[in-house]
């Protein structure tokens, strides 16, 4: 019991001490695409914008600006979500070409800055803080971070 303890509170430690740590490499809330039937980005296609029982489907990203290039996240909420997670793609973006992408996974749904269940996160300071920054890129761009899970980022070029 006492080792479940010790991990839960190194797992709440880490989570609110990640923002601050590594500020400049935390991802930022970019937008919302709602109702989609094409992704305005191109990253995602085909089965995954399908309308299906929900009848919706909705895109969310995050972006990261670095000397290195740029990334975005990108989470779409469609029928392929399970109880707290939704398929979800690292990318690298660059001007005039289309976006490569470096890890796909399913990862901790996220709830975005526009959504009215974000203003009732604050009570939970580790929930709030997961909502302020879901993604952070760490070990100098080697490793994506989703709250506790983590994603290994291959090399790729721009």
């Amino acid at each position: 019991m006492r080792n479940k303890t010790i991990r839960l509170l190194a797992t709440v430690v880490s989570l609110l001490a990640a923002p601050a740590v590594a500020a400049d490499s935390s991802f930022s809330y970019k937008t919302s695409y709602r109702n989609v039937k094409q992704d305005p980005e191109k990253i995602w296609t085909g089965d995954a914008l399908a309308l299906g029982a929900s009848g919706t489907v909705t895109i969310h990203e995050y972006e990261l600006r670095t000397s290195r290039g740029d990334f975005l996240v990108s989470q779409i909420w469609n029928d392929d979500c399970s109880s707290g997670s939704c398929p979800t793609r690292l990318v690298r973006v660059a001007p005039h070409q289309p976006p490569v992408v470096l890890v796909d996974d399913m990862m901790h749904q996220i709830v975005p800055p526009d959504d009215p269940r974000f203003a009732g996160m604050a009570g939970n300071a580790a929930q709030a803080a997961f909502a302020q920054h879901p993604f952070v890129l760490a070990n100098d761009g080697k490793t994506l971070l989703n709250g506790d899970f983590t994603f290994p980022v291959p090399e790729a070029k721009p």
